[in-house]
């Protein structure tokens, strides 16, 4: 798999990512924090990350202050999908069609060319997206031509009726809504650039830093040991690329056509803080302290009965997410909501055959944990009363 490792900034990418982040309330500052706590205080390199991170934030609460009403509404992200919000909806955002995107007029006029049916569909293939980002097999999903089909489609999300209702008014208006969400995205990038100067200098270290760590293995290998997910050889290549406004994410994103081919080259997009000290899988065990908070959050995980049963079902074999929905009673995006939840702590893995994704256990991290556990709690005794 042919790689490119990209230093350029993509500062629309990157002015969404913002407004997410001030829309969620939360702050680079109570990031690092958290990070330092479990995993043992890594950051050394990291803080002048963090550092310019603060500084850009700073200035974004300034200069949106009258702003926040509105970037609440359309860029707060769903409780069962962080990546997606309302304004992606209206800008029916494509991660690899907007990296053409130079300024939001590009986008503006990407828009203005969709016919009614193509609308339609792509709306629809956003909503079939919206409460995961690990999506179930397409060839489950039916095309969204016209209005009432997207409607239905709405109806079926597991998703509360005020964002029911939302999207449903941004879809019939979506004109309505563009002019509001382009203007706040204009205005994110255009801050983002009054740092650009800064930013360049850490997506120079990116750079410099990730075509080291790919020199001596493939990209999906990388992947694959790091992230627990299996992306296939892509013959069209894979882009990676720094990921600013999200630090501490690592996220993947590939298309396939109704063959179950590529269409493109895949896209990495890497969170800044990972790098010198602070790798994309950080060991929870580098302490004592920052082991057991993770072994408090996997215990938690544990006590929750259907992530249980999950993990029990794949313990020994992969399964797809409507095999699990179907022999748990759940739906599939409830599922998905779960997975997720055990993909993040490291108690799954998932696999692509084809164009289905398959869970299975890592049973490797979850017996470290009930052995940490055990010996923390039972100590070495071999009494069993």
């Amino acid at each position: 798999m042919p790689k490119n490792i990209c230093k350029e900034i993509d500062y629309l990418a990157e002015g969404m990512g913002l407004l997410q982040h001030l829309a969620m309330g939360e702050t680079f500052a109570g990031l690092r924090n958290h990070l330092d706590k479990s995993h043992g205080n890594p950051f050394r390199e990291g803080l002048k990350k963090f550092e310019l991170l603060e500084q850009i934030e700073e200035r974004a609460k300034k200069v949106f202050g009258k702003d926040m009403e509105e970037i609440q509404y359309y860029f707060t992200s769903y409780e069962k999908n962080e990546i997606s919000c309302p304004g992606k909806a209206v800008l029916l955002w494509n991660e690899h069609d907007y990296l053409k995107a130079k300024d939001v007029s590009d986008i503006a006029s990407s828009l203005d060319k969709l016919s009614e049916t193509e609308y339609c569909e792509t709306f629809g293939s956003f909503l079939q997206g919206i409460l995961s980002a690990i999506q179930e097999e397409e060839k489950d999903t039916q095309k969204t031509k016209e209005p009432f089909a997207v409607i239905s489609r709405l109806m079926e999300l597991d998703i509360p009726d005020s964002d029911k209702w939302k999207l449903q008014k941004i879809f019939f208006d979506q004109k309505g809504h563009q002019g509001n969400v382009l203007a706040l995205l204009e205005k994110a990038a255009l801050l983002l650039q009054d740092f650009s100067q800064e930013l360049e200098a850490l997506a120079e270290d990116f750079c410099r830093y990730w075509t080291g760590q790919f020199q001596d293995t493939s990209p999906s290998s990388y992947i694959q040991e790091k992230l627990h997910i299996d992306v296939g050889e892509n013959p069209m290549g894979l882009r990676v690329c720094p990921n600013f406004m999200r630090p501490n994410t690592g996220s993947f994103y590939m298309e396939l056509d109704d063959g179950g081919n590529y269409k493109q080259a895949g896209l990495f997009r890497i969170g800044i803080i990972f790098g010198e000290d602070f790798s994309l899988q950080t060991s929870r065990e580098q302490t004592d302290t920052g082991y057991g908070h993770y072994a408090s959050q996997v215990l938690k995980l544990l006590g929750d009965k259907s992530k249980f049963e999950i993990l029990s079902y794949i313990r020994d074999k992969e399964a797809y997410g409507s095999e699990l929905a179907k022999h748990l009673g759940l739906t599939t995006a409830t599922i998905s909501h779960h997975m997720n939840a055990l993909i993040n702590a490291d108690l799954a893995k998932i696999k692509r055959i084809d164009k289905r994704v398959y869970y299975i256990s890592n049973k490797k991290a979850l017996g470290k944990v009930l052995d940490y556990s055990k010996g923390l709690l039972l100590g070495n005794t071999q009494d069993t009363r």
